[in-house]
């Protein structure tokens, strides 16, 4: 494994993470009213979806940074 392979890696479970804590707070918010449980929730899940799917957090990674230097 080469290094640039090693900073994705880390980029896309980063992206999960964050993309998780998004959706986790409007969970938190409107379901479990409070907003800091759906946060880790969003981290947890997040991570793990990260590390079992690879590949689709691959590809919407790759899509959101094509979109965003557009």
């Amino acid at each position: 494994m080469s290094e640039d392979s090693d900073d994705t890696d880390g980029e896309r479970v980063v992206f999960a993470m964050l993309v998780g804590v998004t959706f986790g707070a409007a969970l938190g918010t409107t379901v479990l009213q409070d907003i800091t449980q759906g946060i880790v929730v969003g981290v947890v899940v997040g991570t793990l979806a990260a590390l079992v799917f690879p590949a689709w957090t691959d590809r919407l990674y790759k899509t959101v940074t094509d979109k965003l230097e557009e």
